[in-house]
């Protein structure tokens, strides 16, 4: 027991430290969730509440334009606006119930629930990897670094159980956590993003894909642009899914670059930078690592505040400022800035793209009954999956060199 114990702790490990591009990622990956289909849901410990004031979220939007129907003609392989429409006809309106009452509860739950379906679509596809918990033998990608401040696990597991009672075994997790984003927007003030479903859930999730695949908030506009591109995203979507930060907050260590002496990367509103340094320097010497709206001008509210607020030489994460800096991206800032609209309008587009990024569709994956814990999985009926991650398992993938496959540590 010991030993088993161990080979988990050294996985572990590993996992932290490796990178994802080391080895063929479809290889590793292969790490399933097993565990019992009523297991009861992890206890979500809640961040304390943001030092900088907010403001309170405007009420969802009355109206609502035509929305599409049929098959989702930009998708490949495609999805459906009308996939759950006789399914679960509930499904709609039990994720707009559930993330009003969420709302209700804490006005930063929009920002947290779009965080949560980024970090997951970025993530070798929209597939709900990120909210498989980790076994003893393998780190999830919810567990590694950059995801340890992404929140609002508990309001899918909430909107899954609610969908369970109405539609038991018919609504992926995947598409709950994108229909739930989508609604966490609008609810915010944002404009009504149509998504098209029938994604099902992934087999595996692996934390080292977290520290390869996420954007980090140094990066300078090559950098985001790379990281976008790698997806399947352009230069417009960097800007406009940058856009998203209109309700998002960073903690003081996550901009720290922007204090570093001899940094090149000052604050163009050189007051308000010095303002930042002291409200951050002030939270170190008592512990607390600081956490800043990214939008100075409306906290909580989904609207162009964000650009502004760059336009005004107050862009917090060195890849927020370095999208009014470069010329290749400050003409679309200067865009947003000026008009709400064509925000909006770019963001329902960026948005819908992001959430066909490697999705699993038909017979692929398969939709989960929790969350946070795979189907178990008869290993007759799919020979293709690699069971040396399930719990019982004594074997792990060895760092280097690196196969496809899983290698025993005894061979």
């Amino acid at each position: 027991m010991k030993s088993f114990l161990l080979i988990g702790v050294i996985y572990g490990l590993c996992a932290l430290s490796a990178s994802a591009w080391e080895c063929s990622f479809n290889g590793r990956r292969k790490v399933l969730q097993v565990g019992a289909p009523d297991a009861a849901p992890p206890q979500q410990l809640e961040a304390p509440s943001p030092s900088a004031p907010s403001s309170p979220p405007l009420p969802p939007q009355s109206t609502v334009a035509t929305r599409p129907t049929g098959a989702d003609v930009h998708g490949e392989p495609p999805l459906d606006y009308d996939f759950y429409t006789k399914s679960c006809p509930s499904f709609q309106q039990i994720v707009k119930t559930q993330v009003a009452r969420a709302i209700l509860a804490d006005s930063l739950t929009p920002a947290k629930l779009l965080r949560l379906f980024f970090h997951d679509c970025f993530v070798m596809g929209c597939d709900a990897s990120l909210l498989l918990n980790s076994t003893v033998v393998n780190l999830a990608e919810r567990d590694h670094a950059n995801n340890f401040t992404v929140d609002k696990y508990s309001v899918i597991d909430s909107i899954k159980a609610e969908l369970e009672k109405a539609c038991q075994a018919i609504v992926s997790c995947a598409d709950t956590l994108g229909a739930a984003a989508a609604e966490a927007v609008e609810q915010a003030g944002g404009p009504h993003v149509d998504l098209a479903y029938g994604r099902r859930d992934g087999l595996e999730s692996f934390a080292p894909a977290a520290k390869t695949n996420l954007p980090a908030g140094t990066l300078q506009v090559a950098g985001l642009l790379e990281n976008f591109q790698n997806v399947g995203l352009n230069l417009t979507d960097v800007v406009v899914l940058s856009g998203g930060h209109t309700i998002g907050q960073a903690r003081c260590s996550s901009f720290a670059d922007r204090f570093t002496p001899g940094v090149k990367n000052p604050f163009p509103d050189v007051s308000f930078g010095e303002n930042l340094y002291t409200y951050c320097v002030e939270g170190n010497t008592i512990g607390l690592d600081r956490r800043m709206s990214l939008d100075t001008n409306s906290t909580t509210v989904f609207d162009n505040g964000y650009f502004r607020s760059l336009v005004a030489g107050r862009g917090i994460l060195t890849s927020d400022n370095i999208l009014f800096t470069d010329p290749r991206t400050k003409p679309l800032v200067t865009q947003f800035a000026e008009n709400q609209d064509a925000f909006f309008t770019a963001f329902k587009e960026s948005m819908a793209k992001m959430g066909r990024i490697v999705v699993l569709t038909g017979t692929q994956g398969q939709i989960r009954k929790q969350c946070w814990v795979r189907n178990p999985i008869d290993a007759n009926l799919r020979p293709e999956a690699n069971m040396d991650f399930a719990p019982q398992s004594t074997k792990f993938c060895r760092q280097k060199p690196c196969n496809p496959t899983c290698s025993d540590p005894a061979s």
